[in-house]
């Protein structure tokens, strides 16, 4: 024992001269309190365990120092002024163990430490010596000591950690009675917030004030003094700004952390200055002003004297006093050239504009041009192969594709009702296999079973067999494109109907037989290297034209009704029907006909009737001033103009697209019974012609054909005389196939209107017709009525059984009806065998019989612009001609 008094005390002499040894250097009073009241907790700490070593276990033979025994110790809390204490430093051991060498080479696996525990015998004595506290120790934290036993686990190891007290502390503060005038302004906060306050700890307020005092206030100091200072300071607290981002200083923010906002804000502006070292102080005087900081004063927060004077250098300009001029002028300038720059944009814009415009207009032009190219091209081909047909022989076997397709324009197939109804009401084609060498291809949507098996039996009833000989083709995207595409146009965008009928036709003499010839059509037969039963496309769609067909007709010498068809514009059009007005006064209604339009779609007529002013102007012929006739014609068109399909057009809307797509204005009849004759042709491809038949159109509205009366018996007329001179001329031009010459009948004599190629609805009847060994009847190839496609397919048929609406098998005489498509669509065709007088009553009969059927309807006004025929307006029309035929 006292071998470690002796040691103890040797020990403390050591600490005392170690003492005055750091006297000499010329510490700090306060380093050397802090010092000595650490080496004075050691010693306390030894002598210590000197004690309890004497007390609890006395024994002759001294102990070794590491060998304490546990005893009760107060908490290592020590502060000195506000001043933390670290925990005492336990001196070193040396080690006795080697230290393991250093395995060269590549790392095989991670080493994890194990927690210590408690040594044997301090675990079976708590009271025997503590062991020394290594380095080892220490690396492992304060949490392993405690759980080996080297710091008692009553010990509060918390104050250690502390650096001075907490800046900021909650209690709970009086309410503030609501009867007395509140003090403070109500900030809206919740009620739990307002009853708490919170205030620096007395501490904490104590290091903010000495923060405070350290700062300098700012001082008026002129401008130009401030921006010719360049001394650099010497700063007491420096932070650092590194490749443009300021290093955080955990310290520096906690000390002046009441006004970090105002220092963050600073530093993101030296941010984007400059990286170097900066004074921490400067930035926290700048921070507390409450001036707007100056560039120059940011400048001066830099503590290298290089920098500044490098940024005096760079910013020299913008402090002198010569720059408020230049930054003016630069401004100035600066909005000048701004504005420059914008109108020049908004011209370039308009150059880009207009240059897209017009290279989309060249591509337009280019596209069209190359387009007609390769139609010239290819019409070119087609005419070669046409120019062989000629010289084929078609008594011969062959075979026959039929299309029956309206390839009119597509506004024109947009404004017809029914379209695609219309286009499937052309099976009458199929009675052409009377001829024994001809087989039909027949292209057209999927048909029923009940209107297929109702024709296969009317081809029996006609003695023909199709077997072998009929084939029908289904375009097989007939569904995927919109309902108002034509079947040509179908039947060209589906690969593999196509392909079927080259099949079909492969060796064989084929062409094929248009209903309406249009592009769709020579796109076909040149895709199939087929020929086509018609003449070539300029020249039918020429000739089609009310217009050119009139000058044709004026060229043979026909009979051809006043008219004018070259109009250029509105004013042109009134000028030129105040002419012809003035040339033909007995004229009392004149016809607008639209060239490309049919079946009286395009058709209006003037009337000057019971006009006063114009019964006064032809009391005088020969003293009609053109300006007074003009300005009553301008008066009177829009009112007296009558269109035969008034939902389709306006007046307006009527008279542009007459002036868009050409017309003809031509005189009508004073008679009082007008009437419509068509002579069906065909003109075969070896210049030989046949004439189907003649007939007598059923006329509504003035001009709209809905049906035919077979034959015509209005008119004595050599049809071979009128027909072959037209005949020749359409041959000579390599013009054959199917046309109808249209003829308009009054007292006797008649005008020559309009041509038509084609198989139309019209000529299948007459083949039908043919097929059955007659030659009389009448036909409506369109009857539409809503009634009846609320009914049933066969109750249809078995009604009409029962009201004697029937075909004669073995005389061949009767009523013939049948769907285009389905009953729900409420389409249908008439077509009624025998003398006229009786084709006439027999319809009569089957119209009244559908009447009845689907129920009476009344006419409504149409929103839709189309060609809509009410079924009122057909069974009045036919019962007037059944009274007309029965007197």
């Amino acid at each position: 024992m006292k071998q470690i008094q002796d040691k103890s005390y040797k020990e403390f002499a050591d600490i005392k001269h170690h003492i005055g040894t750091l006297q000499s250097q010329q510490l700090s009073d306060e380093e050397l309190s802090l010092l000595y009241e650490r080496l004075k907790y050691q010693f306390t700490n030894l002598n210590q365990q000197v004690a309890v070593t004497q007390t609890l276990k006395p024994s002759s033979e001294p102990q070794p120092i590491h060998k304490r025994q546990k005893i009760k110790r107060d908490k290592p809390l020590i502060q000195q002024q506000g001043k933390s204490i670290a925990l005492p430093k336990i001196l070193k051991q040396p080690s006795t163990e080697q230290r393991p060498k250093k395995n060269k080479g590549k790392l095989k696996s991670a080493h994890i430490y194990q927690a210590n525990i408690l040594n044997r015998e301090l675990r079976l004595n708590p009271f025997s010596d503590l062991p020394t506290i290594l380095d080892e120790d220490l690396n492992k934290g304060v949490s392993n000591l405690i759980q080996s036993g080297l710091i008692p686990r009553d010990v509060d190891v918390g104050p250690a950690f502390k650096r001075g007290e907490e800046l900021l502390s909650i209690s709970q503060v009086q309410v503030q009675n609501p009867t007395e005038k509140s003090k403070y302004y109500n900030t809206g906060l919740s009620e739990n917030l307002s009853k708490y306050k919170v205030a620096p700890q007395k501490q904490a307020a104590k290091q903010i004030a000495d923060y405070s005092s350290s700062f300098v206030e700012r001082q008026s100091i002129p401008r130009e003094k401030l921006q010719q200072t360049k001394i650099v300071r010497k700063a007491k607290y420096i932070i650092e700004i590194k490749n443009g981002h300021y290093v955080p200083d955990f310290h520096y923010q906690i000390r002046h952390l009441m006004i970090w906002g105002g220092i963050m804000h600073i530093i993101k502006k030296l941010e984007k200055i400059a990286s170097g070292q900066v004074d921490g102080d400067r930035i926290a005087q700048l921070a507390q002003s409450q001036f707007k900081v100056h560039l120059i004063e940011l400048y001066e927060c830099y503590i290298s004297r290089p920098i500044m004077e490098r940024l005096y250098i760079l910013n020299k300009k913008q402090f002198s006093a010569d720059s408020a001029i230049v930054k003016i002028q630069a401004t100035v300038r600066m909005f000048v050239a701004s504005r420059k720059y914008r109108h020049q944009k908004r011209i370039v814009q308009k150059v880009i504009r207009i240059q897209k415009e017009f290279r989309l207009k060249q591509t337009y032009v280019y596209t069209i041009n190359q387009i007609k190219k390769n139609m010239g091209q290819l019409i070119s081909t087609l005419k070669n192969r046409q120019q062989q047909f000629l010289l084929e022989d078609l008594n011969q076997k062959r075979i026959e594709i039929h299309i029956p397709s309206y390839s009119i324009k597509e506004f024109q197939r947009l404004s017809m009702s029914h379209f695609k109804s219309r286009e499937g009401l052309q099976l009458t084609r199929l009675f052409a296999l009377k001829d024994p060498n001809l087989s039909i291809i027949y292209v057209c949507a999927p048909l029923q079973e009940e209107i297929m098996a109702y024709f296969y039996k009317l081809l029996e009833v006609a003695g023909i067999n199709p077997e072998g000989r009929l084939f029908f083709i289904h375009p097989e995207n007939i569904n995927r494109f919109p309902q108002h595409y034509s079947l040509a146009l179908l039947l060209y965008l589906s690969p593999k109907a196509i392909h079927q009928i080259s099949e079909l036709i492969k060796g064989q003499l084929s062409y094929i037989v248009p209903m309406r010839v249009g592009k769709e059509e020579f796109l076909i037969a040149e895709y199939l290297k087929t020929n086509i039963y018609s003449g070539p496309y300029e020249l039918i769609e020429k000739y089609s034209k009310k217009s050119e067909a009139i000058e044709l007709f004026r060229q043979l010498s026909f009979p051809v009704a006043p008219e004018y068809h070259k109009f250029v514009s509105k004013d042109d059009f009134v000028d030129k029907l105040t002419v012809l007005i003035m040339k033909n006064l007995t004229v009392q209604k004149w016809m607008f006909k639209i060239d490309i339009e049919f079946n009286g779609r395009g058709t209006a007529w003037f009337s000057l009737e019971g006009v006063k002013q114009f019964i006064e102007i032809k009391k005088f012929p020969h003293g009609i001033e053109f300006k007074v006739l003009r300005e009553l014609v301008q008066t009177l068109l829009p009112i007296k103009t009558v269109l035969a399909f008034p939902q389709m057009f306006t007046f307006e809307e009527y008279l542009d697209n007459f002036i868009r797509n050409g017309g003809i204005v031509e005189a009508y009849p004073n008679a009082s019974k007008v009437q419509t004759i068509n002579i069906q042709v065909n003109l075969e491809n070896q210049g030989t012609y046949q004439i189907l038949n003649t007939s007598t159109s059923i006329i509504i509205k003035e001009m709209s054909k809905v049906g035919c009366i077979y034959p015509q018996n209005v008119l004595n007329l050599n049809v071979d005389s009128l027909i072959q001179p037209l005949v020749e001329e359409l041959y000579k031009q390599n013009i054959f196939g199917y046309f109808t010459l249209s003829l308009l009948s009054f007292n006797g004599a008649f005008y020559t209107k309009s041509l038509k190629f084609g198989l139309d609805e019209y000529v299948g009847a007459t083949v039908l017709a043919t097929a059955m060994d007659t030659d009389q009847f009448t036909y409506i190839p369109f009857v539409y009525h809503p009634g009846i496609a609320e009914q049933k397919f066969n109750d249809l048929f078995i009604k009409c059984r029962k009201e004697g609406i029937s075909f004669d098998i073995e005389k061949k005489v009767g009523t013939l009806i049948w769907l285009s498509d389905q009953i729900e669509k409420g389409v249908l065709s008439l077509l009624c065998l025998g003398a006229p007088k009786k084709a006439v009553k027999l319809t009569t009969d089957a119209l009244n019989f559908l009447q009845q059927f689907g129920g009476n309807i009344m006419k409504t006004n149409s929103h839709q612009k189309q060609d809509t025929f009410y079924f009122i307006d057909i069974v009045s029309r036919l019962r007037q001609l059944n009274s007309e035929a029965q007197q």
